[in-house]
Formats: structure tokens, sequence, C-alpha cells
């Protein structure tokens, strides 16, 4: 079985990163927490840049990104953190290997 995922990449206003950060986290936190469709919620951040960040989410469905941007949490990201946004590049993918994850409950 497959997956839907998308692969975010943003490009914040300089400087924006560390007030960015708790505000996504805890997006990404409560979708995987809360919506029985989210697998996955993956927030990067680039080595070389602090203010490009990059999403890593999956999805059961094109539908369950849909339902993900109607909860609570998400709403509250996008007022939240939309000022802070300079770019937005959105990839939607196919996940072919979905079951290749590791069980990292409890790893620190």
């Amino acid at each position: 079985m497959t997956r839907f995922a998308i692969v975010v990449t943003l490009k914040l206003k300089p400087g924006s990163a560390e007030a960015f950060k708790p505000i996504i986290l805890e997006n990404a936190t409560a979708a995987v927490r809360d919506e029985a469709e989210c697998h996955q919620f993956h927030v990067l951040q680039s080595n070389d840049d602090p203010d490009t960040i990059m999403f890593y989410e999956v999805y059961t469905s094109a539908a369950s990104l849909d339902a993900h941007r109607e909860e609570p949490h998400y709403k509250k990201y996008v007022e939240l953190a939309g000022d802070m946004i300079a770019e937005r590049d959105i990839r939607m993918v196919t996940v072919l290997n979905p079951g290749n994850v590791a069980d990292t409950l409890g790893a620190g």
C-alpha cells in the first residue's frame, strides 16, 4: 500500500526561525497525535540556512491532508506563522515504502 505525502520547503523572513520553530512543532505534534490519518510529520531545518525549514508529512490520502487543513491546530499555525514565511514550495508525492520506519517511541 502506498501513502500520500507532501514535502514542503519554506524560506522564512530573515531572523524568524527561532520564533517559527515552536509554532510549527506544536502543529506537527498535534497532527500526529490527534489525526488518525496523519502518520508522520517531520520538521527539518537547513544546516546551511536556519531560515530554511522543511516538512515531510505522510497521510493516508490527499483527502487526509485536506482534513488536516481544517483542524484547529493547523489554523492556529497559519494565523501565528503566516507573516514569517517569505516563500513556500509544496511537492505532493507518493511514498512507495511507507512501512520502512523504525519504531522510535521512547527514543530520545
